[in-house]
C-alpha cells in the first residue's frame, strides 16, 4: 500500500468555499466520490485544514495501491467527478492537478512506531534488563 500526504495553500478568501465542497461531497455527492475513488483504487483519504500565520492549507492524505496509475486516472479522466474535481482544485489552490506529478506534491520520511510496536519493544528491552543482557 502506497501513501502520499500533501498541503496546498488555500486561495486568499477560499476556505469557506472549500468547507462547502468538502460538505457537498461528503453529502449529496458522496456516491459519485465513492464510486470515483474506487475506480481510481484509493483505499483512504482525509482531509485536514490547517491555519498558518500565512493562510490556510488543506491537507490531504491518501492510501491506494498505485499512486501513480492513480493520479494519471485523475488527470486523464473525462469522468464528470474528476473534471468536476480538477476545476475545484485550479480555483481553490491555483493547482492544474493535470501537471501534477505525484513525487513532486511529497516525500516519505518517516514512520513512527505503533503504540503496540512500542510497547513490545518496551517490554523486551525490560526483559534484556532483567536477564542482565543490557543495563540500564
Amino acid at each position: 500500500m502506497e501513501s502520499l500526504a500533501f498541503a496546498f495553500p488555500l486561495r486568499a478568501g477560499k476556505t469557506e468555499e472549500w468547507r462547502a465542497w468538502i460538505r457537498e461531497i461528503v453529502g449529496p455527492r458522496r456516491r459519485e466520490y465513492e464510486a470515483f475513488s474506487r475506480k481510481l483504487g484509493l483505499k483512504t483519504q482525509r482531509a485536514y485544514l490547517q491555519h498558518t500565520p500565512q493562510g490556510d492549507q488543506a491537507i490531504i492524505y491518501m492510501e491506494g495501491n498505485d499512486l501513480r496509475r492513480t493520479f494519471h486516472e485523475l488527470q486523464m479522466s473525462q469522468d464528470p467527478f474528476a473534471v468536476r474535481l480538477r476545476q475545484r482544485t485550479q480555483d481553490l489552490f491555483g493547482v492544474d492537478l493535470t501537471q501534477t506529478v505525484p513525487g513532486a506534491l511529497s516525500q516519505f520520511v518517516f514512520a513512527g512506531p505503533s503504540a503496540q510496536e512500542d510497547e513490545a519493544s518496551y517490554q523486551a528491552l525490560e526483559g534484556m534488563e532483567r536477564l542482565g543482557m543490557i543495563s540500564p
